[in-house]
């Protein structure tokens, strides 16, 4: 009787901050939904996690890498304590630099003892150490170029092997387009395709394969798995 009523009550408190958190791992909802103080700023589940207390109207945080021009507004959970889920940047090799803005006034973060000096300034920065994560992985890989219409395909395998890929945009030929490995066992090529969308396989050792950075699939009549690709219009 106790665990379901306890299992009831993370629910009930789940659903009463939902709107307050843009994070979809339950667990860290959970956390930043149930924060009773400021806690010095850490890293769960691809996030930095800051928070603030105290007699705040509104809490906010800017970051170096961003070139302090966007802040990125706390939210108030219900236990009246301002945190903030900061999704860590992918391909970065530095620590997290980052001033907080409370009620207008920016400052470095209370919570948190690391700081540094900047040498041109002479203001206080918040520094949070933050795990390289590599942006050629399923669902953050950026196939698009800036450009809008160049597409970048990418493909990992065993090294010394030849990888074709295939499309509507060429016809399905499975030999007409074949990328170059860059590095060993990484293979990429990039392709101006047309405005719409466009299905496309990879051909690797003689196997048909969708695209493993890309989950936008679909199947074909013969339940064949392929990978989907918009190029936006001009």
């Amino acid at each position: 009787m106790k665990k379901t009523m306890f299992a009831a009550a993370l629910v009930l408190l789940a659903l009463a901050t939902a709107p307050a958190f843009d994070v979809e791992s339950a667990s860290l909802h959970l956390y930043l939904a149930g924060l009773s103080r400021a806690e010095t700023p850490s890293v769960r589940e691809g996030f930095a996690v800051f928070s603030a207390s105290g007699p705040y109207r509104c809490v906010g945080a800017a970051f170096e890498h961003e070139g302090w021009a966007a802040v990125h507004s706390f939210e108030r959970n219900g236990l009246g304590v301002f945190v903030l889920a900061y999704p860590v940047p992918c391909d970065r090799d530095a620590p997290l630099s980052y001033r907080l803005v409370i009620d207008g006034v920016w400052t470095k973060d209370p919570s948190n003892a690391a700081a540094v000096r900047d040498g041109r300034t002479g203001l206080e920065i918040s520094v949070l150490p933050i795990p390289f994560l590599s942006s050629e992985r399923p669902g953050v890989w950026r196939q698009l170029s800036a450009d809008g219409r160049t597409v970048r395909f990418l493909f990992k395998g065993e090294p010394g092997q030849v990888v074709t890929v295939s499309g509507d945009f060429n016809g399905w030929d499975p030999f007409l387009h074949e990328l170059a490995e860059t590095a060993p066992g990484v293979y990429r090529l990039e392709l101006e395709l047309p405005p719409g969308r466009h299905l496309y396989s990879f051909f690797y050792r003689g196997d048909r394969l969708p695209d493993p950075l890309n989950p936008s699939l679909i199947y074909t009549g013969e339940g064949t798995p392929v990978s989907v690709i918009v190029v936006p219009g001009t």
